[in-house]
């Protein structure tokens, strides 16, 4: 089907009715607390044949939809496969037309009875003009609405994620914050009977919330005019793909997971070389893209200087960072004539990848370093990889000069680094951006500080990642993506 304006109120609901709603407190699928732990401002009308007249968390209950004493925005159902027909039927006689299903028993099982129910679901939705999210899904998450199935409800932002797995659709609203990604609307749409993944992009196109899309895909019934609508959106919106079922086993699965047909993997490969899409490999590759995305302007090209420290590392970032398309190019002379003023020859490089090492440890002359990188014109972003022992060492250092605490000294030495950081990124006139890698050995030196360290990095605006490799891949497929469409726009 196109998408039909009308279920735009399921993401704005002033009324939701919750069929199937329960008397006993359950630790997950106790859709009335969600709303009501999600403080969702409107009226929740539990649903329950079997406790008509009693109280469901506070509210009345109410034995069928007709029974309401208003019109209905969304529907919620999660009931046994073989009442879903019969409480269509009332959703048609209560003109309530946008629902969410999240009972499995469908087509996804394979058998002969889960595929008939689900062909019965479609008929009943075109006669009665029903607009159905799922089956088999976890339906809408919108902050904004106060709408959540999960318990994890963050503050809005610009990012939407379509999925076909409700576990995925789950885990990404737990895991984005992490990442400083903060999200308009999460829809896991499941066997997509009715509405399809191609309804919804077609929504978030023009959904002015939404400045970044992501999709977990496993099939599609109408790939042409998928690929129509996402080489279209693509040229404003990016469109972040992770394709499941790409391999032969992965296919199998899929199937059996949303009844989904995946495809061959060549015409998946076209596709993304037809639309410029950005495709993604993982839930964590997602998340890395969708950051880098979210915080890093265009780049000029691809090449990146490296500040950070031992000769190894040095050489083994630069290494990652050429097998994801990335440039580390060496510097001009000049920029090595500036760097060789204050950085003393024992045991450094300077020639980019730049290892300073224990020099690092005095943080002006790391951010003369970053400074005389994004001077240099062969350059389009500076990555600072931090080693693990350099606020620890620092922090010892100080310890003994001021005779405070190893507690105060390494408070003290952490708002350095930060400051410093987030002042570098703010103030460098060359406007080349700063991107940060914590390496993970922090995490056994600093317990609790690196996460300390990346989101307040985050909400700065400067993107950090968990090591290089995650790095390296997630800007070179933010690159790659505005190489793509300054050729299209040349074309």
């Amino acid at each position: 089907m196109a998408w039909n304006p009308e279920f735009e109120i399921a993401f704005n609901p002033k009324t939701v009715a919750v069929v199937g709603a329960t008397r006993k407190p359950l630790l997950f699928g106790d859709f009335v607390a969600s709303l009501q732990n999600a403080g969702f401002p409107g009226r929740i009308y539990p649903i329950n044949i079997n406790a008509a007249g009693e109280e469901i968390h506070g509210l009345k209950a109410y034995p069928n939809l007709v029974s309401v004493p208003e019109p209905i925005d969304l529907v919620t159902a999660s009931i046994p496969a073989q009442a879903i027909i019969p409480m269509l039927e009332d959703c048609i006689a209560a003109n309530a037309k946008n629902i969410q299903i999240y009972t499995a028993g469908f087509r996804e099982s394979g058998d002969e009875k889960g595929i008939a129910l689900e062909e019965k679901l479609q008929e009943v939705a075109k006669r009665g003009g029903l607009r159905i999210v799922g089956p088999n899904c976890m339906g809408l998450h919108v902050p904004a609405s106060r709408i959540t199935t999960w318990t994890m409800l963050d503050e809005p932002g610009p990012v939407a994620f379509i999925a076909q797995s409700g576990g995925h659709a789950g885990v990404f609203i737990i895991d984005a914050p992490d990442y400083g990604i903060h999200l308009s609307k999460v829809i896991s749409y499941g066997n997509a009977a009715v509405i399809d993944s191609i309804d919804f992009l077609e929504y978030l196109a023009t959904d002015p919330e939404t400045q970044i899309i992501c999709i977990y895909l496993e099939g599609v019934r109408d790939g042409g005019r998928l690929t129509t609508l996402v080489r279209e959106i693509n040229k404003t919106k990016p469109v972040i793909i992770w394709k499941g079922g790409a391999t032969e086993s992965g296919a199998r699965a899929a199937a059996s997971h949303t009844g989904a047909l995946g495809g061959e993997r060549e015409v998946w490969d076209a596709f993304f070389k037809q639309t410029g899409a950005v495709r993604v490999d993982g839930r964590e590759e997602l998340l890395n893209a969708t950051m880098t995305f979210r915080y890093l302007c265009p780049l000029v090209s691809n090449r990146v200087a490296l500040v950070g420290g031992g000769g190894g590392n040095s050489v083994a970032a630069a290494d990652v960072c050429d097998r994801a398309g990335l440039n580390v190019p060496p510097f001009s002379e000049k920029t090595r004539r500036e760097l060789g003023s204050f950085i003393p020859r024992q045991g450094t490089i300077i020639r980019n990848p730049i290892d300073i090492a224990f020099v690092m440890l005095d943080v002006n002359v790391l951010v003369r370093a970053m400074e005389a990188s994004a001077a240099d014109p062969s350059i389009d972003a500076v990555i600072f990889i931090l080693p693990p022992g350099v606020i620890l060492l620092a922090a010892g250092i100080l310890q003994s000069k001021e005779k405070c605490t190893f507690e105060e000294a390494m408070e003290k030495q952490t708002r350095l680094v930060l400051d410093t950081m987030i002042k570098f990124d703010r103030e460098n006139i060359h406007r080349k951006p700063l991107v940060i890698v914590l390496q993970p050995g922090l995490l056994r030196f600093l317990p609790g500080q690196r996460e300390r360290l990346r989101q307040e990095l985050l909400k700065a605006g400067i993107p950090v990642y968990l090591s290089i490799e995650r790095a390296s891949r997630a800007l070179g497929k933010f690159i790659r993506y505005h190489q793509f469409h300054r050729i299209l726009r040349a074309d």
